[in-house]
């Protein structure tokens, strides 16, 4: 299996993962020039994305699907709930491939396992992606490391999780923000905070197994990437896990992850 982050933050969000040549995007909030470009400079390939798997409506994850999947005739996978919140438009004479929240569904050799994660869109959710033996989790946007997301993640041993860690707490409350905006990202609806990223992690990592975490959705006012490794790095050394550390950005696409 292949996992790439091609960028993630409030400007936009898509993920390209491949396994035995089948390719899909989670999410795709760019412009189509901008993803095609991203994922052309890392070598990948936008003409043979055999899906796109959108986890939810909001704008900097859905914003390019419809121009991307018209160019390359690329079927779009999304819940019924979030097929009738997006503009009409963005999914004109595009293929649309609804699923209901908890389904596992199947695209050539890959298999998605969807489940509810509380974020303050329509219906969002969170993907365990499995290959053969290989395992990851895709968790971003999501408001509190709830019990029922725990469930969900943890009978499997992942070799890849990408994760959000959008904000320190201290830097949201005295940065640029609004009150009412910062209520809004602290909710249990809104985004995680590096320790209650940390908190997820520590529960669905409890055998040690993972090989690869990938941080995203950092907050470019209220997160920095060095404070974010460094609580990471601490947790991997104190619990002498073994995991590689990989800190996704806005402006450009993580390397390639094989697993």
């Amino acid at each position: 299996m292949i996992f790439c982050n091609l960028g993630s933050g409030s400007r936009g969000n898509s993920s390209y993962i491949e396994c035995d040549g089948t390719s899909v995007l989670i999410d795709q909030g760019f412009s189509a020039i901008e993803l095609t470009r991203r994922m052309q400079e890392t070598g990948l390939h936008p003409e043979s994305v055999k899906a796109i798997i959108l986890t939810h409506d909001h704008h900097d994850h859905s914003k390019g699907i419809g121009v991307f999947a018209r160019k390359y005739k690329t079927p779009v996978y999304l819940t019924e709930f979030t097929r009738n919140i997006l503009p009409a438009d963005l999914l004109k004479n595009v293929i649309v491939k609804t699923f209901t929240t908890g389904d596992t569904f199947h695209i050539a050799n890959i298999t998605f396992k969807s489940f509810h994660i509380p974020h303050d869109a329509v219906d969002p959710v969170g993907f365990i992606i499995s290959s053969k033996d290989k395992h990851m989790a895709h968790l971003t946007d999501l408001g509190k490391p709830i019990q029922s997301v725990i469930y969900q993640l943890n009978s499997y041993s992942f070799d890849l999780v990408f994760l959000e860690s959008n904000h320190d707490p201290e830097m949201l409350r005295t940065g640029p923000y609004p009150l009412k905006l910062q209520m809004r990202i602290k909710s249990r609806d809104g985004h995680l905070s590096n320790d209650q990223s940390l908190e997820l992690l520590t529960k669905i990592n409890q055998n040690g197994h993972l090989r690869h975490l990938v941080l995203g959705h950092l907050s470019e006012e209220n997160n920095h990437p060095d404070l974010v490794r460094n609580i990471f790095q601490r947790y991997k050394t104190e619990n002498n896990h073994n995991f590689q550390i990989t800190i996704a950005k806005q402006t450009e696409p993580t390397n390639i992850i094989e697993l």
